[in-house]
């Protein structure tokens, strides 16, 4: 769920004017130490600590604009600093005699729009600031209203774990954790999951205790409080371990166990809330970060949260590398999502030893284009209750493959010998040679250029026939499916569904006549005569030798347009329209492609 959707920063801390990082669901900020990516939660969480402490005290009167309110340093507990001068870039707090005003606006996505609210901060003393919206954002009582009730959090890496924990509140549990001081509340917030279950009647804690087993093979036993020492007690079982006399305390488990147990639990404690985690991946071996950015998008889909993330891991950076993924460089903020930003992406991304150690612990490779593709083939998989969901799901080892032309033309050897891509054979062969039981497999977009598939015992290389994944359902019923549940859980009525749909049609044949029928009125005249089957049919002729990525990014344009809404799915999610294939028009190659995938990586 995404609540907001871009934050503009002007002099605070390491930034000057008006930087502005865009958000998606989920966001990563990636960078090189001090470059400031853990500054922008803390910029977050200053945002909501100043429209809070605004609106309680001075929200609610006349003439708002100018009135502000004081904010000791101390109670912005998410953004330790000596004097409240370091607030502000370079501890400028003044020009002269003019005070330097530090503003903070974020977008939010309120009612289906996006709209801006800014908090401005002026320096009072070497304790305290001073605070108050801008004159367009406090004449908007209830936008102000709604970003005052927003849950933002951030939570900070493990810091070591303590030997015991006293039971503490929930206000404290927010202190310490807003500090850093995440040793200290480990045992507490598990307890405080086992309190709402009793409270709400959930079984958020057996989800908890599920999670751990598959990451870790450990057996959490029931948090409590110990009275007679005033302690919260946790405890775990192993393999070797299984009785609950001989557990062992959480002390003892391994830091990357409870930086996992850290990051699930408060999530479970903190549903709906904006959580600003700082790198999540801390303490976590290769295998375990990618994992943790799975399991990050799935806790947050099921309990309504947005997550940003600052992290340093490559690996987070592959994964996100097709959703919003945001480089904070020299005080600048690039989008590595953007297509435009290939070069910088790529000199990431090149690959070094940890590729054969995850290669010596998963045994198989799969390449593909990138991260979607994954996801696609997951869907699928879920959608036809086929075997390699499972393997999907398990310790996955991919790579991918920037492009797969053949290596004969010019322009081919220029993108190779500057690194914008790597050979899938050439990847494969360099790490079978260290690994010599290494399998893989590869499936890539046709891109009409009747690629023959190449299939080797340890190496398959697959294309599928059509241009790309997308033109598997890139169809307009599964397109208006999917903005129709949109507005239902927007509760809208019958009545104003049928309008949603007529308009969601027309933009959808906007898209038909642009980018498939090169704007030929007499073909659209005709494909809007004829029946819905043939329709459908014609429809997948019309779309077989086009790219149907582009087709469903200017459908999303337009359905974007047609309701005045920020986009309702971007490419790195196109996944999610799978869901609504019927399974009747599911070609039968890509129950081909699963087979295969389960014979070369299991």
């Amino acid at each position: 769920m995404q609540l907001i959707n871009y934050i503009k920063i002007s002099n605070f801390k390491g930034f000057s004017e008006n930087i502005k990082i865009d958000f998606s669901q989920p966001s990563v900020l990636i960078g090189p130490n001090n470059s400031g990516k853990t500054s922008i939660l803390q910029a977050l969480c200053m945002w909501s600590m100043g429209i809070k402490t605004w609106f309680q005290e001075k929200g609610h009167g006349k003439s708002k604009s100018k009135i502000g309110t004081s904010i000791n340093r101390l109670n912005i507990t998410q953004v330790p600093i000596k004097e409240s001068k370091y607030f502000w870039k370079n501890a400028t707090v003044r020009t002269g005699t003019v005070n330097t005003e530090l503003k903070i606006t974020v977008g939010l996505v309120f009612r289906g729009e996006i709209k801006e609210c800014t908090i401005i901060f002026k320096y009072f003393n070497a304790e305290s600031i001073y605070c108050f919206p801008d004159e367009i954002s406090s004449a908007d009582t209830e936008l102000v209203k709604y970003a005052s009730e927003l849950d933002i959090k951030i939570l900070y890496p493990m810091s070591g774990i303590a030997k015991e924990e006293a039971l503490i509140t929930e206000g404290r549990i927010d202190v310490l954790v807003g500090q850093g001081q995440t040793s200290e509340v480990l045992r507490n917030l598990c307890y405080k999951v086992i309190e709402n279950d009793e409270k709400n009647e959930t079984k958020d804690w057996d989800i908890v205790t599920d999670l751990m087993k598959k990451l870790f093979d450990i057996t959490l036993l029931k948090p409590y409080f110990n009275v007679t020492q005033g302690t919260v007690e946790l405890s775990y079982l192993t393999r070797e371990i299984t009785s609950s006399k001989s557990s062992l305390d959480i002390g003892l488990s391994g830091r990357g166990q409870q930086e996992m147990l850290l990051l699930i639990s408060y999530i479970y404690t903190h549903k709906k809330a904006i959580l600003l985690l700082d790198e999540p991946d801390a303490h976590l071996e290769i295998l375990r970060q990618k994992q943790v950015f799975s399991l990050l998008k799935h806790l947050a889909e099921q309990n309504e949260n947005q997550i940003i993330i600052a992290t340093h891991s490559e690996v987070i950076l592959n994964e996100a590398s097709e959703n919003n993924l945001m480089l904070l460089l020299n005080g600048d903020a690039i989008n590595l999502a953007d297509s435009s930003k290939k070069t910088i992406k790529a000199a990431l991304k090149d690959y070094g030893l940890e590729h054969y150690y995850k290669a010596k612990v998963c045994k198989s490779i799969l390449y593909t284009e990138g991260n979607t593709d994954i996801e696609m083939l997951r869907a699928f998989a879920i959608k036809l209750q086929h075997p390699a969901k499972k393997v999907l799901d398990e310790k996955l080892y991919s790579y991918y493959i920037a492009d797969n032309e053949p290596n004969s033309s010019l322009d081919n050897q220029f993108n190779i010998a500057s690194g914008y891509y790597q050979s899938a054979k050439k990847h494969f062969q360099a790490i079978k040679s260290c690994v010599p039981d290494f399998k893989g497999i590869g499936v890539f977009d046709g891109d009409n250029a009747n690629r023959n598939d190449e299939i080797k015992p340890d190496l398959a290389l697959i294309y599928w026939k059509k241009y790309e994944f997308e033109n598997y359902f890139a169809f307009p019923y599964i397109i208006e499916g999917y903005v129709l549940k949109y507005f239902q859980e927007q509760k809208k009525s019958e009545i104003e569904l049928e309008a949603i749909k007529n308009l969601t049609i027309q933009a959808i044949n906007k898209a038909v006549l642009s980018e498939l029928l090169n704007n030929n009125q007499e073909a659209f005249v005709g494909y809007e005569k004829i029946s819905g089957e043939l329709q459908k049919e014609l429809f997948k002729n019309f779309l077989s030798t086009k790219k149907a990525s582009q087709f469903l990014e200017v459908c999303f344009q337009n359905i974007a347009q047609q309701f005045s809404l920020p986009n309702l799915l971007n490419k790195g999610n196109y996944y999610e329209l799978i869901a609504f294939i019927e399974l009747k028009d599911i070609d039968p190659e890509i129950n081909k492609k699963l087979d295969y995938l389960v014979e070369y990586l299991t």
